[in-house]
């Protein structure tokens, strides 16, 4: 199954220094009662926290900064009434080296980041657990 739907609002969202990445943007979702969306982000990172899925769960990943946003994309979805947001970011130090993986708690913005949110109107992504692989998967 596909589920499709028309763009509702777009938010944009300036980040300020010290905030933690995923903590806001799940509050804004919180906030703005997001169902479904895209993410959209740049910025620059103090520090960086990131998983790899391996196995049936992810290893974190720590990289010290200052390290700028190269990408970061995910998307708003909800699993038991909760906002989940899922998104792989890539950042690179000073030397051009780029580390990534999958957004976790620990990524300290320092000194700014720009989210923008492009919401799905009307739109309600779900999200179930997978036995096979432990994963919140999309419900489509």
């Amino acid at each position: 199954m596909v589920i499709t739907s028309s763009v509702g609002r777009i938010i944009v969202h300036r980040i300020s220094k010290g905030s933690d990445l995923i903590k806001e943007i799940r509050g804004i979702a919180e906030k703005l009662n997001i169902t479904g969306g895209a993410i959209l982000l740049i910025g620059a990172l103090e520090n960086a926290v990131f998983g790899f899925y391996e196995k049936g769960e992810y290893k974190k990943i720590e990289v010290k900064g200052p390290l700028e946003i190269i990408s970061c994309v995910g998307n708003v979805s909800e699993f038991e009434g909760n906002k989940v947001i899922h998104a792989h970011i890539a950042v690179a130090n000073s030397e051009g080296k780029v580390y990534g993986g999958h957004l976790m708690e620990g990524c300290i913005v320092d000194p700014t980041a720009e989210l923008i949110i492009i919401e799905g109107e009307n739109l309600l992504l779900r999200r179930f657990i997978d036995e096979k692989t432990k994963l919140k998967l999309l419900l489509t």
